[in-house]
């Protein structure tokens, strides 16, 4: 019975790989929203963590956020949506959730392990409402540092190398055309 549990384990790992290969690859648009979710989940942690203790309280900076990156926060949810859809299919609604609960986890374990945690998140969102929209994509892909809390990588894809050839020999012709 022992041999019949481990090969239907190691029958699923065969056929889960290819899947859990492709979770660990992010488009750009992806990528970017993935910083983006982390970044704004850093923001609301210390929102709610600082909202009671006095000269921290960032309710109003966190509603600032919110209101000038409001369109970008969609966006970017829309585009993470989308990733975990491409990758997870008919699961993608709870590994999303799985995603979004480990990043929160995670800002809330580095708040807790300050002792400054209120003071600390000051500089962040003075950062954040003085970047301008351009400002705000390069502040949240520097802003994560390590690159596991994405869980994946970025991924471009290759040109097939037929098309890349017939581009070649299109531009070839135009050049011989031409002179």
């Amino acid at each position: 019975m022992s041999k019949r549990v481990l090969s239907s384990v190691l029958v699923a790992s065969l056929v889960l790989a290819p899947t859990l290969a492709r979770a660990e690859c992010y488009t750009e648009q992806e990528w970017q929203a993935a910083h983006v979710r982390i970044l704004q989940t850093e923001l609301n942690v210390a929102q709610l963590t600082c909202s009671n203790v006095p000269e921290h309280s960032y309710d109003a900076q966190y509603g600032t956020f919110v209101a000038r990156f409001g369109d970008r926060l969609k966006a970017a949810g829309t585009a993470l949506r989308a990733h975990f859809k491409r990758v997870y299919g008919g699961a993608s609604e709870a590994q999303l959730d799985s995603f979004v609960t480990r990043v929160a986890n995670e800002a809330s374990d580095r708040s807790m392990s300050s002792t400054t945690p209120c003071a600390d998140a000051a500089p962040l969102f003075q950062e954040v409402l003085a970047a301008d929209s351009a400002g705000f994509s390069k502040l949240a892909l520097d802003h994560v540092i390590d690159k596991n809390e994405i869980g994946g990588e970025l991924c471009v894809a290759k040109a097939p190398a037929g098309k890349a050839k017939t581009k070649t020999k299109a531009k070839a012709k135009k050049t011989v055309a031409a002179k």
